[in-house]
């Protein structure tokens, strides 16, 4: 009997075949998008994404973690990163100066809490003739802590700010230097946790909520694309975001395997991140909505500081 031989490259053409049938991908190349986050729970969700390789196929995430914002969007404009995960404020005064980043989604939206030094502040009125430190004058913790005063009648002037960086204001806060202080978690825990007179008088989140209906949620942490790459690669960028929420998602499921990739990727205590879960929100928002409470914040900070988002409001390019 005569035995029918295949030629090599057909066989090669064969199996071609049958894999585009099956709907594997074929020679596809690997795209590698450089992230620059700060060590924020809103970069976890990325971290996560690879970690358990849900898009190995389709992309590589070089994830760099730096506080150094500017820096950041400096690399962004002159497109050696990416992604940038930053403040949306920080974005919209980037994009409103010239800089081509594209806002694809904003994650956190409670953190920031007030802390005060052997007593509780009943009402911002407790904080006339008081101290209190804050990270940056004109950043979004010095506009919320204004806003406040003046929306409950005290003028800011009655208070002595004090600014420096949140890990030298926490030390002089529990030097007892300071008379209150604003901290993000889990510098929160991290304080109430090693200083036995702080007290936790108001959550910020709640006080915004008094002043709008009811509504907790401050716009303050988004992940950003490079303009000309988020047009470039706009399927890659939806897919990305689809699996960020599922990252975020797994991060709300598993408090203590998230803590432990912030404890790997920031230097962070994982007990200490975990217990922070509780004082921090992290969610995702319809486009619709999310632009909505953010055209919320951002008419708020036109009243008292324009310059913190570039002076106007974005347009409708800010918005992947």
């Amino acid at each position: 009997m005569m035995k029918c031989v295949r030629k090599w490259p057909e066989l090669v053409f064969t199996v071609l075949l049958v894999l585009m049938a099956s709907g594997v991908t074929v020679g596809a190349e690997i795209e590698t998008m450089v992230v620059q986050t700060p060590p924020t729970v809103g970069a976890l969700p990325l971290i996560w994404i690879q970690e358990s390789g849900v898009l190995a196929e389709q992309v590589e995430l070089d994830i760099r973690v730096s506080p150094d914002h500017q820096r950041g969007l400096a690399l962004l404009a002159g497109s050696d990163i990416e992604l940038l995960v930053t403040g949306v404020n920080v974005g919209a005064k980037a994009h409103n100066k010239g800089i081509d980043l594209s806002l694809v989604n904003t994650n956190v939206w409670g953190i920031d809490y007030l802390l005060t030094d052997g007593f509780t502040a009943e009402s911002w009125a407790d904080l006339k003739g008081k101290s209190l430190s804050l990270p940056l004058m004109g950043g979004p913790l010095d506009f919320l802590a204004r806003y406040f005063l003046i929306h409950n009648g005290v003028d800011p002037a009655q208070v002595d700010f004090i600014y420096t960086p949140s890990n030298h204001g926490a030390r002089s806060f529990q030097l007892g230097q300071v008379d209150a202080i604003v901290l993000p978690e889990p510098m929160v825990t991290i304080t109430l946790n090693s200083y036995e007179d702080a007290v936790l008088s108001f959550d910020l989140q709640e006080e915004w909520a008094k002043l709008h209906d009811g509504d907790d949620r401050i716009p303050f942490v988004g992940l950003f694309v490079r303009g000309d790459f988020g047009r470039d690669h706009r399927e890659l960028i939806e897919t990305l975001n689809t699996h960020y929420q599922q990252g975020m998602e797994w991060v709300k499921a598993n408090p203590t395997e998230a803590a432990l990739l912030a404890e790997q990727y920031f230097n962070q205590p994982a007990a200490v991140v975990e217990a922070s879960f509780a004082r921090i929100v992290l969610n995702l928002y319809p486009d619709h909505e999310e632009q909505a409470l953010i055209d919320r914040y951002f008419t708020a900070i036109m009243e008292l500081y324009p310059e913190m988002i570039g002076g106007k409001l974005p347009d409708e390019q800010f918005y992947f």
